[in-house]
């Protein structure tokens, strides 16, 4: 598996590495198998996290007697030093270690959030006693919204960063990424197969927001089948200038697929580069999520994201159809103007919310 620095870490990951989310639906004996095989073909980067259902006993499982040829990194959801240490001693038990690699503050998602995280009390105090103890090495942070964790590296306080990032999910490009390359703080990059970056919780939406899904327009963009799809998708991730991204996977073949794009990366060439090009017009969302809330209950931030794959991505189909999964519709807005000023991009909101329900309904 080709291997490349964690920023200032200095620690060697797996270019693709292990997302535990999804073996806590599988059986502990299947899981173990599953983490088992992702290490014998190369991963050495496991991320859990507390929160994570029973995906830290699985993983502690399965690497225990191989634990020193890991790095492992896991997160901890609680905003307090108390509650949030209480999470590192059920972690480091559930994980059958004496440390982590790396620990990780969970969803950071709003500044305020952040500042409550890194306050005398908050969940930060716990990890920097943790690291100073020996029982983390490095401290992360995690958010679905770019914007935050810029904040977040600016304090020069984190070694990691954990962003979403994929193939139509790419708001962390435009500043965070340069931002910690220059600063060599290391990207992780998750959900590199679900498009989004807020609200919205991927594995409840109907239809699917997952890159993966069966439709013709995603087809179009990734491959002719799923395998394919799965490893343009890891592909494309893996050309940005980032350390290691950490698909979800829950069976041996979903393992397998996404270890043989770790083991043949080579970069992408000029077609696929042009291929995989799209340009946004002045009226680009960035999904940041500033203009929320509604007085009128309208999820903006996920409206104009559809939008984009309407627009940006030429994904038509898929965008009508995820549009048409939300139960309030833009044509409901009565333009009493609450979410411009809130917009750090002086965006038109009222008026881009007119031309997303025009295009976008069935």
């Amino acid at each position: 598996m080709l291997k490349r620095t964690l920023g200032r870490t200095g620690l060697k990951v797996s270019i693709v590495g292990f997302g535990g989310t999804w073996i806590c639906e599988i059986s502990m004996e299947e899981a173990v198998k599953v983490v088992r095989r992702a290490f014998d073909l190369g991963i050495n980067y496991f991320d859990t996290a507390r929160w994570d259902g029973d995906s830290e006993e699985k993983i502690g499982a399965a690497l225990e007697n191989v634990r020193e040829k890991c790095i492992i990194a896991t997160k901890t959801g609680s905003r307090t030093k108390r509650e949030s240490l209480k999470d590192l001693e059920t972690s480091l038990r559930s994980l059958r270690t004496d440390r982590v690699d790396l620990i990780q503050l969970h969803g950071i998602d709003d500044v305020e959030t952040l500042s409550k995280a890194m306050g005398s009390d908050g969940v930060f105090e716990t990890c920097k006693e943790a690291r100073s103890k020996g029982l983390a090495d490095y401290i992360g942070i995690s958010s679905h919204k770019p914007h935050v964790l810029v904040k977040a590296i600016e304090t020069n306080e984190f070694d990691t960063v954990l962003v979403p990032l994929n193939v139509v999910t790419r708001q962390a490009l435009e500043e965070l990424v340069p931002l910690a390359k220059e600063q060599n703080i290391g990207v992780i990059v998750m959900k590199p197969f679900s498009a989004k970056t807020s609200k919205l919780i991927t594995c409840l939406y109907q239809p699917s927001l997952s890159i993966l899904s069966d439709q013709p327009n995603l087809h179009k963009l990734l491959g002719k089948d799923m395998t394919s799809m799965a490893q343009n998708a890891l592909r494309f991730v893996l050309s940005q200038d980032i350390s290691v991204t950490i698909p979800g996977m829950r069976s041996i073949k979903e393992v397998e697929i996404n270890s043989q794009v770790g083991n043949d990366f080579k970069g992408l060439n000029s077609d696929e580069k042009k291929h995989f090009e799209v340009q946004f017009g002045n009226d680009y969302c960035r999904d940041c999520g500033l203009c929320l809330p509604c007085p009128r209950k309208i999820d903006i931030a996920s409206i104009l994201r559809f939008y984009t794959l309407y627009s940006a991505y030429n994904l038509k189909d898929w965008a009508r159809k995820l549009y048409g999964g939300l139960e309030t519709k833009a044509d409901i807005c009565n333009n009493c103007g609450e979410c411009e000023p809130k917009c750090p991009y002086g965006l038109s909101i009222s008026e881009m919310l007119e031309k997303a329900h025009n295009d976008l309904k069935e």
